[in-house]
């Protein structure tokens, strides 16, 4: 991990500055007008490595990556903070997730409150969008931020098309594709509180709950009965968790992207569009591109994104560009 210049003296105002820049450039960002979920620090890309800080409404979600940077950021964490509220962010809550080993390790599983436990839930806005989210329980730090641009690149091409959202959450791609006039939309996750919580975001977006069917269901199976049952839609989106959490497992997370997108295309339309993201910075644009290929030769990519502004990348560090999302004609 790379900090800073050889010659840069590591202390409190040093983390200080590289929170309040790093926040600055939020507060600046005509991208997150209207958002009120936004990534404060994007570890390397804000050169803070090892910790991330997204911010729901007034509550800042705290996320170490790994023991090592524990140690080293949570002694200053107060100085991060600072740093923080310097750039103009008022936090009222501030919300340390334990770590995916926590559990393993026996140091608790939860997390641990800095200032004021956190709501239950809490509710943001994105563009009309509205979402609850639980920062405590929730996956990564409640919501999925870094699809922001993706959404509304989702919302672009809704209108007057049915729309199948696969491994939906609590549903970020299917608002944005109500919002963007879809006239039907179909959300299929295997997690029953993550279909709960996509209703009440329908109900709190103000969208018509009989315009929109929620399924709980594995995706694979799904794809299945709705290919023997001859349904189509005419945008359908792909957002699996990461199938490759290491490079031993790339082989068998191309074979599974493979799978999923020859059941995927086979309820798409004709003439229709096919979404596939992947999280896994282990498979290549190129990798899934040449898969899709092998898939359907017909398809032709008519957009390929990367995370939201708020997720920046170091030109030097290729592992930060770890999300894909490409959109096809096919």
């Amino acid at each position: 991990r790379v900090l800073a210049a050889p010659d840069t003296r590591i202390d409190a105002a040093w983390a200080h500055a590289q929170a309040r820049d790093a926040a600055a450039r939020r507060v600046r960002d005509p991208l997150l007008v209207g958002c009120s979920g936004r990534r404060l620090i994007h570890g390397e890309g804000d050169g803070c490595p090892g910790l991330v800080i997204d911010a729901y409404a007034d509550t800042a979600v705290v996320v170490f990556d790994g023991v090592a940077a524990s140690a080293f950021w949570r002694p200053g964490l107060a100085d991060v903070i600072a740093g923080i509220e310097a750039a103009g962010i008022a936090l009222a809550h501030v919300w340390v997730r334990a770590d995916r080993g926590a559990k393993r390790r026996g140091d608790g599983g939860e997390g641990e409150a800095l200032r004021g436990d956190p709501p239950a839930e809490i509710t943001i806005s994105e563009d009309e969008a509205r979402f609850i989210v639980d920062v405590r329980h929730g996956q990564k730090t409640g919501f999925f931020l870094d699809q922001r641009e993706n959404r509304r690149t989702v919302r672009k091409h809704a209108a007057g098309a049915t729309v199948l959202n696969l491994f939906s959450y609590s549903g970020g791609f299917s608002l944005h594709a109500a919002l963007g006039g879809a006239t039907r939309v179909t959300s299929v996750d295997i997690a029953p509180p993550a279909i709960a919580a996509l209703s009440r975001n329908v109900a709190l977006s103000g969208l018509d709950a009989l315009a929109h069917e929620g399924v709980v269901a594995d995706v694979f199976d799904f794809l299945v009965r709705a290919a023997k049952q001859r349904r189509r839609w005419d945008l359908v989106i792909c957002d699996p968790p990461s199938f490759a959490p290491s490079e031993r497992a790339k082989p068998n997370a191309l074979a599974a992207y493979r799978k999923l997108a020859v059941a995927a295309l086979a309820v798409t339309e004709p003439g229709g569009r096919f979404a596939l993201a992947s999280c896994s910075s282990h498979v290549t644009e190129t990798e899934l591109l040449a898969m899709l290929a092998g898939v359907d030769p017909g398809a032709r990519l008519r957009l390929s994104a990367g995370a939201a502004s708020d997720h920046p990348v170091v030109p030097g560090f290729a592992e930060g560009r770890y999300l894909k999302f490409l959109l096809f004609d096919v």
